[in-house]
């Protein structure tokens, strides 16, 4: 239920950007319009959303799964720490700006 609430909100939440900061005069319809930018940021942030809360699932099944932190090897920790990383910024909305900017901010690309 908390799955479904978070992507409606981030969905929702990206078509109000749209809408307030696209340029519309270049689209001639309305269809067009709601073609081109609802259903493609609704799907979009619904979808990233969701692939958020399952990686946490996934993430959470593994740490459950261990029998010992000891004798965790240096893949399950990188398999970890991305399922982590996109689980969390998956659930808070940042993982669409990560995916349309191609970087992470405050990292330099120089």
């Amino acid at each position: 239920m908390i799955l479904i609430i978070f992507s409606l909100y981030y969905a929702i939440r990206g078509v109000l950007e749209w809408t307030v900061n696209a340029d519309y005069e270049r689209l001639d319809s309305r269809f067009k319009r709601i073609i081109y930018y609802y259903i493609q940021e609704i799907l979009f942030k619904t979808i990233v959303t969701a692939s958020g809360f399952i990686a946490l699932l996934i993430g959470n099944y593994i740490f459950s799964s261990m029998k010992s932190f000891n004798d965790i090897g240096v893949g399950t920790a990188i398999l970890l720490s991305f399922l982590i990383f996109w689980g969390i910024t998956g659930v808070t909305g940042y993982l669409t700006l990560y995916i349309v900017r191609g970087k992470i901010p405050f990292v330099s690309g120089k």
